[in-house]
C-alpha cells in the first residue's frame, strides 16, 4: 500500500515545496494516512514538503480528551504542528437546525480552511477511502443524481487531496498493524441512525453478499469512468461557451439560439451555467427546469418565470435575466412601505458597522453591534426601518458571512419546534406575490435564510439573555 502510494499516488498529488494540513480524527484511516504522509516527507526530502495536523474536538463523546491526546502525541513524536479545535457541535447543529452530521461537516471545513490561510497550507488531505466513496456513490444513487454526482467523490479537488481512496478499509486497518500504529474507534459511527451509517452498515454488506462481493471496487471504478467523461464534457462546454455565449451583462446572460442544435449532454449543461451566472445559485438549475427549458426546442416568443430569474427566447437568443419586479405593493402583507427595487440584485457582502446601498433603490443596510447602534438611531424613520436582532457569538460561529441577497433554489428558514421550512411555503403563508418575491432582500448563508426584513425572522442565530446583541437594519433614506 505505501510504495503504491510513494511511487505513483502522492507525487501526482502533491507538487513539491508544498505545505500540507492533515485532517486527523484520531481514526485509524486518518491516523494511518497521517503516518503515510509523514513518511513520504521525510523519505523524499528533496521536494520540500511539510506537514501541518489539525484535529476537532466535537464535544460529544467522553472518549474525545482521549483522541486529543492521542493526535497531539502523534504530532509531538513526529515533531509536526498540531491544532485543535474544541466546539459544542450538538448545540451548534440545533442552532443551525441542521443535522449533527452536516452541521459539524461545515463547522469543520469551514476552521480548516481558516487553518490553512494561517499557516500558509496549499493542500487539505482528508482519509476517505474505497468504502467512502462506494457510501457516496450508492447515496447520491438513491438521490437520483445525474453523472456529475455519480461520479463520486475526487482523489483531489478544491485544494483537497484524498491519497487513500482507491484504498479499502481492510488495507488501511492492515497497514495500522504492521506499523504498530494507535488508533481510536469511534463507535457512533457503527449505529445505523443516519441514512450514509445505514448504506455502510446494511446496504452495501448485502449488496456484496447476494449481488457481488467486489462491489466497492466496482462502483470506485465507475466513479473514476464517469469523471473522466465529466472532465471531457466540462472541456466541451467551455468550447461550446465560447461559441454560442453573446451577452453578459446588466444582469443578463444570453445565449445563440444555435445552442439548440447540441446534443442534451452539452445543451443541458450550458442552460445550467447560464441560470447559475444569473441567480449565484452554486447548485444550478433544477432537473425540472432545465428539461422545461429544453422542451422549448429555441421556439421564439417562449418565456418561463423561474425561482429568480426570466428565461425568453427571441428571434436573437435565449436570455436568463434577473426578474424586474417592486418589492412591495399595497396588497402585500407586512411590505407595502417597501421602496420598489427596479430589478433583482446581486449578492452583497454584510461587513460589521457598515451601510451598504441596495442597487437602484434608496434603501440601505447594515449590521451593528448595540453600542454603534445608538449613533445610528438619529438617521432611521419612523415606520421607515426593519430591524433583526441576532445572537453576536452565534453569528461568529457561523461557517459563511452574513450577505443580503435575493431568493434562490433551495432556500430555507428554521423554526424552533418545526425545523426548516422551504421559502415558497413561507411566502405562500404570508401571502406575498410571485413577483414581489423575486426581489425581497433576504439576510442569509449558503441556503441558509436568517431574516427576510418585514416578513419574518428565522429562529437560528436569536439572542438569549447573556449574550451580546447584532443588529440587522433596513432603512429607507430620505
Amino acid at each position: 500500500m505505501y510504495e503504491k502510494l510513494r511511487t505513483h499516488v502522492l507525487p501526482q498529488l502533491i507538487p513539491p515545496n508544498t505545505k500540507i494540513m492533515v485532517a486527523v480524527s484520531g481514526g485509524p484511516d486518518s491516523m494511518a494516512l497521517s503516518h503515510i504522509l509523514w513518511r513520504y516527507v521525510q523519505e523524499e526530502r528533496r521536494r520540500g514538503n511539510s506537514l501541518v495536523l489539525t484535529h476537532v474536538h466535537h464535544g460529544v463523546r467522553k472518549e474525545s480528551d482521549n483522541e486529543v491526546d492521542l493526535v497531539q502525541t502523534m504530532a509531538a513524536k513526529w515533531e509536526m504542528p498540531c491544532i485543535v479545535h474544541r466546539f459544542d457541535s450538538k448545540r451548534y447543529a440545533e442552532a443551525m437546525g441542521q443535522s449533527f452530521q452536516e452541521a459539524a461537516r461545515e463547522w469543520r471545513y469551514a476552521r480548516w480552511r481558516e487553518d490553512m490561510s494561517k499557516e500558509g497550507c496549499d493542500l487539505l488531505a482528508t482519509a476517505h477511502h474505497l468504502g467512502d466513496q462506494a457510501e457516496t456513490i450508492l447515496y447520491r444513487l438513491l438521490r437520483g443524481s445525474g453523472t456529475a454526482g455519480l461520479a463520486g467523490i475526487y482523489p483531489t479537488k478544491d485544494s483537497i487531496i484524498r491519497p487513500l481512496l482507491t484504498f479499502r478499509k481492510a488495507d488501511i486497518l492492515d497497514y495500522c498493524a504492521r506499523e504498530d500504529l494507535p488508533y481510536a474507534l469511534d463507535h457512533s459511527n457503527e449505529e445505523p441512525v443516519y441514512i450514509r451509517n445505514r448504506i455502510r452498515l446494511e446496504l452495501l454488506p448485502e449488496l456484496e453478499k447476494d449481488y457481488n462481493p467486489r462491489l466497492q471496487e466496482a462502483l470506485g471504478r465507475m466513479g473514476e469512468l464517469l469523471r473522466w467523461d465529466e472532465e471531457y464534457l466540462a472541456q466541451q462546454v467551455e468550447v461550446a461557451w465560447k461559441q454560442y455565449h453573446i451577452r453578459d451583462s446588466g444582469g443578463t446572460i444570453g445565449l445563440s439560439r444555435d445552442v439548440f442544435t447540441e446534443p442534451a449532454a452539452i445543451l443541458s449543461r450550458l442552460l445550467r451555467r447560464a441560470a447559475m451566472l444569473v441567480t449565484q445559485e452554486p447548485r444550478g438549475l433544477g432537473f425540472t427546469y432545465v428539461t422545461k427549458i429544453m422542451g422549448s426546442k429555441g421556439r421564439s416568443g417562449w418565456k418561463q418565470d423561474l425561482p429568480g430569474m426570466t428565461v425568453k427566447i427571441t428571434d436573437e437568443g435565449i436570455w436568463f435575466s434577473y426578474s424586474a419586479v417592486s418589492l412591495g405593493q399595497p396588497s402585500d402583507k407586512n411590505i407595502n412601505d417597501q421602496q420598489i427595487l427596479e430589478r433583482a440584485f446581486p449578492e452583497i457582502n454584510l461587513d460589521m458597522g457598515c451601510w451598504f446601498s441596495l442597487p437602484s433603490s434608496k434603501l440601505q443596510i447594515g449590521l451593528f453591534e448595540e453600542s454603534k447602534l445608538a449613533s445610528e438611531d438619529e438617521t432611521f424613520h419612523k415606520n421607515e426601518t426593519k430591524v433583526a436582532v441576532f445572537s453576536h457569538d452565534r453569528l461568529g460561529q457561523l461557517p459563511e458571512r452574513l450577505v443580503c441577497r435575493t431568493r434562490r433554489q433551495g432556500d430555507k428558514m428554521w423554526f424552533q419546534g418545526i425545523g426548516h421550512k422551504p421559502l415558497k411555503k413561507i411566502f405562500q403563508e404570508e401571502n406575498i406575490s410571485i413577483d414581489v418575491r423575486n426581489s425581497l432582500p433576504l439576510i442569509a448563508f449558503g441556503a441558509e435564510v436568517l431574516w427576510i426584513p418585514g416578513v419574518r425572522q428565522s429562529d437560528l442565530c436569536q439572542p438569549d439573555q447573556n449574550t451580546k446583541r447584532v443588529y440587522c437594519v433596513l432603512k429607507r433614506l430620505v
